[in-house]
């Protein structure tokens, strides 16, 4: 399985939200809040029970992402190709991505594996490691 450094982080500010939500619940204190209380559980409870489980497994029958809102698997089959994308703009917010060219010449980014660059012209190491294991397995697949 191919993780993301930012999975704990989500995972922490979700359960923050969460922790939000039920103390504002159990103060009895939410009327004219009850959209803000819903969407703090919700939310919160959401992303703290799929952060930790985010990211994207390669084995012999394709790809399977599992984001904080999106899941999608695609079998070899159905990928084109593997690379590298950018993510953000210029400066801090800067980051790379893997992202996977499907058959229908649409494309999946990978957003839970992103890399941040800090704003250096050097690529992420770690998400050029994941490209390269995901480019293996469509590999294999192709030689089979």
């Amino acid at each position: 399985m191919l993780f993301g450094t930012w999975n704990w982080v989500s995972f922490v500010v979700g359960l923050l939200a969460l922790s939000i939500g039920v103390s504002v619940l159990a103060s009895g204190e939410f009327s004219g809040n009850e959209f803000t209380v819903v969407l703090t559980l919700g939310l919160g409870g959401w992303v703290s029970a799929t952060a930790p489980f985010a990211g994207a497994r390669v084995d012999d029958v394709g790809i399977r992402y599992r984001g904080i809102f999106k899941w999608a698997t695609l079998p070899w089959g159905e990928v084109r190709s593997i690379s590298v994308g950018p993510l953000g703009g210029n400066g801090l917010f800067e980051a790379e991505m893997p992202v996977v060219q499907k058959a229908d010449g649409k494309d999946l980014p990978i957003l839970t594996l992103a890399g941040y660059t800090s704003g250096r012209s050097r690529a992420n190491d770690r998400v050029r490691r994941q490209v390269a294991v995901m480019r293996e397995g469509l590999d294999r697949a192709h030689r089979h």
